[in-house]
């Protein structure tokens, strides 16, 4: 059965390009930060849960060729399935509840997110776990994470800041994120399929978003080869809390 294609508008494509794009640039040159981009600028044209939707597939897209460079998908399983499995239990709630509750308050939970990020900036908490609370505190993290996942695929944050405080060498954070990362991002197809917020339409979309995504990270690679990387990082910041600050103004006008 051959699924229509989605009925948007010429402009409607035009900002989900740029902002896709823009993703793309932002991934390629800081590693992280494509559901946060995307759903600050779709959030302009397109209802919020159909701008979460779109997002999926690109950015497992990205993650996979973090996946790929990082490599040591066996090992990385091996530490840390208590963190994914728990992570999988909190998306299928954080789906459902994105699936049944109003707009309003699916804006309001994204802007303090996207506002939460811009201001934390690189400060992440410097904790330290020892080796005896990494699975008990990864769960934990991973329930929140999903929770965040299910609701507004932005989950990052608390795991940057778990990794952070496992004090993981470079090789072994990279290939964390790279998996970790990109098995959300299928869990989160398969839970957004199930409760009927990735429809078919969204689905075929969301197709050339990604193949969009793609195309400008290499040159979000050469970007981060050639402008100050810190300077970089805070233009995008401020630029996503004053997107943050809409999406809050949004949600309570």
């Amino acid at each position: 059965m051959d699924v229509p294609w989605p009925d948007y508008a010429p402009m409607h494509w035009g900002v989900m390009v740029l902002a896709f794009a823009l993703a793309g640039v932002i991934k390629g040159a800081i590693g992280f930060g494509v559901p946060i981009v995307t759903l600050s600028v779709l959030t302009l044209v397109l209802p919020v849960k159909e701008a979460i939707a779109l997002t999926v597939l690109p950015a497992l897209a990205g993650n996979l060729i973090m996946m790929r460079e990082g490599g040591r998908v066996g090992a990385i399983l091996a530490r840390f399935w208590p963190l994914l499995a728990a992570k999988g239990v909190g998306l299928v709630v954080g789906a459902l509840i994105l699936a049944s509750v109003p707009t309003r308050a699916i804006l309001a939970v994204l802007g303090l997110v996207v506002v939460a990020f811009s201001l934390m900036g690189d400060r992440v908490p410097r904790l330290r776990l020892r080796p005896r609370q990494e699975r008990v505190t990864g769960a934990l993290v991973g329930a929140v994470a999903g929770l965040l996942a299910g609701t507004t695929t932005i989950f990052g944050p608390p795991i940057v800041a778990y990794m952070t405080a496992l004090r993981l060498d470079k090789g072994t954070y990279v290939a964390a994120i790279g998996t970790l990362w990109s098995l959300t991002n299928v869990m989160t197809l398969a839970a957004f399929g199930a409760v009927a917020v990735l429809t078919g339409p969204l689905l075929v979309a969301s197709v050339p978003l990604a193949a969009v995504l793609l195309g400008t990270y290499p040159l979000g690679r050469a970007v981060r080869r050639r402008v100050d990387e810190a300077m970089f990082r805070r233009l995008v910041r401020a630029g996503l809390l004053v997107a943050g600050a809409r999406l809050l103004v949004l949600a309570v006008v």
